[in-house]
């Protein structure tokens, strides 16, 4: 369902990491099945993608330092981790026009393509996307990405996780206000945040972004790095699965430590690049 503001949901999450390779390993170690390295040439970064049934999350690298990554190394030089969202939408123009009357002030849209092979032929990816103006919300960096070809995006080779991973399901933020950060997500999905023991929760598509106070992060994530964090810190990825059962048997049978959640399993930052994965 579209939004006030014409999000529809999380289109990918980005995860901002200091070597790729690395990255790549630590990832396929979790039983994820990372796409072919990917590069940005006018950006200067370079990703891998982990491609779930109806979005996803990538680990970008700054290949060349240069004007179009500087944020991506202003948040290297503190820490690896969750970055940014890329958020949903059917039509990246109304919903431009519905953020800039909500009182936002995105860049323009912009069109762009990149080319894919596929088995046989050479096609393109096709976009539109656009920014949101840097302090638009605490703790992420946001943009809207519309696709036009999900078809070549999402392609069957890249799909089906080992660990049953199946969709985001959270992104959780440990903030110094959570009433302030819920209200300003709130804002942009076009919906009421929910409370929640120590913090709340924003309804964000058929996901949600969990906003929880400094206490409730250390009993939630005692003991791990993340929570050394400066405020506002994105903190956990949240990923449901199809079948827990494979989500334990693919992190066990790899010899990754996991700890209990609430909903399901949980990883630390430390295997996984700066962020905490869930399971659930």
């Amino acid at each position: 369902m579209t939004s006030s503001t014409g999000i529809t949901g999380i289109d990918h999450a980005v995860i901002v990491i200091r070597d790729l390779a690395q990255a790549e390993k630590n990832y396929q170690r979790l039983g994820f099945r990372p796409t072919p390295r990917g590069h940005h040439t006018k950006l200067d970064t370079y990703n891998h993608c982990i491609m779930l049934d109806r979005d996803y999350f990538e680990v970008l690298g700054v290949e060349r330092p240069g004007p179009y990554n500087v944020e991506q190394q202003e948040t290297l030089k503190e820490r690896e981790g969750l970055w940014a969202l890329a958020l949903q939408t059917d039509d990246a123009r109304a919903a431009h026009g519905r953020l800039k009357a909500a009182g936002f002030s995105p860049t323009e849209p912009v069109d762009f393509a990149r080319p894919v092979e596929l088995p046989g032929r050479m096609t393109e990816a096709r976009f539109t996307v656009f920014y949101f103006e840097a302090n638009a919300v605490p703790g992420l960096r946001l943009f809207l990405c519309q696709h036009y070809t999900r078809d070549v995006v999402w392609r069957p080779d890249y799909l089906g996780q080992a660990n049953a991973a199946k969709a985001l399901s959270h992104v959780t933020l440990a903030v110094d206000d959570p009433g302030v950060t819920a209200d300003a997500y709130g804002k942009v999905f076009g919906t009421k945040p929910i409370p929640t023991p120590g913090g709340f929760e924003v309804p964000a598509g058929q996901a949600k972004i969990r906003i929880i106070a400094a206490a409730k992060a250390s009993e939630d994530f005692a003991g791990d790095p993340v929570l050394s964090y400066r405020h506002p810190a994105p903190i956990a990825l949240g990923l449901s699965v199809s079948d827990r059962q494979a989500a334990h048997r693919a992190l066990e049978s790899r010899g990754v430590p996991f700890k209990d959640s609430p909903a399901g399993f949980r990883v630390a930052s430390t295997h996984a690049n700066g962020v905490v994965i869930e399971l659930v």
